[in-house]
């Protein structure tokens, strides 16, 4: 696995009008921002391209950069004292990643790799701090998401105290299936993400073994189906009775 060099632009915006719209009408951070405003935003900003499993940023190092997918999908990852990968976060089109360390110059807390090969915008750590100064809005946005973060890893912290592996898989695979689900034959949801059993328990801290079990036995039940695309959920509304069962 490699580490990607982000720091260098691969394309000098051919298509602005289409990056235009997508951080009005998809990037929470820039919502609300006029043409004038999305303009200088553009101007201190680069695209660059990252190839699956292609690390954008580890851990520890310094944030000297704001990172906004443009297309494709990234993990947010860090690892436990034994070694484990646990996922923290799956990032698609319009999610932005790295604000914290951007903010307080400390290390990044936690790793990004694209799961598929992705298109992100660049902006320099101080150019943001002064786009920020001059657009309060974008500071107010910033204040939001960051308080939902915080807000999802105390549900995280609480789902790892008092629910057990099964109801963890299901709680997990329904905010999949809602975030990143897309229609399939039959009334299904297919979870567009190529994440392997190991990753499932990667994003639950629950082994492969145990994440393979109960999809087995929810497969035999008719509530979803595995293959080698990935997921096909045919019973949200059981998945989502079971994730919340102590």
């Amino acid at each position: 696995m490699t580490t990607a060099s982000p720091q260098h632009a691969d394309s000098a915006h051919p298509m602005t009008p289409a990056l235009r719209e997508l951080l009005a009408d998809s990037v929470r951070l820039f919502a609300g921002l006029d043409d004038a405003a999305l303009d200088v935003l553009l101007a201190l900003s680069h695209q660059t391209t990252v190839k699956a499993r292609e690390i954008v940023c580890r851990k520890g190092e310094p944030g000297e950069a704001l990172f906004i997918v443009i297309s494709g999908k990234l993990k947010v990852t860090t690892q436990s004292e034994d070694g484990r990968e646990l996922i923290l976060a799956i990032l698609e089109d319009g999610e932005s990643f790295s604000e914290m360390s951007l903010l307080d110059g400390q290390p990044r807390s936690a790793s990004v790799t694209a799961v598929q090969d992705s298109s992100l915008l660049v902006i320099k750590r101080q150019d943001f701090l002064t786009y920020l100064e001059e657009h309060p809005k974008v500071s107010i946005a910033l204040l939001v998401i960051l308080s939902a973060r915080l807000r999802g890893m105390d549900d995280m912290m609480g789902d790892m105290r008092f629910l057990d592996v099964r109801s963890r898989l299901a709680k997990t695979l329904t905010r999949l299936a809602l975030q990143h689900g897309r229609t399939a034959g039959n009334g299904g949801i297919r979870i567009d993400l190529k994440l392997s059993q190991e990753d499932l328990g990667n994003l639950i801290c629950a082994t492969r073994e145990s994440v393979n079990k109960h999809l087995k036995a929810w497969e035999d039940e008719g509530w979803l189906s595995v293959s080698q695309n990935g997921l096909i959920i045919h019973r949200l509304d059981v998945l989502e009775s079971a994730a919340t069962e102590p």
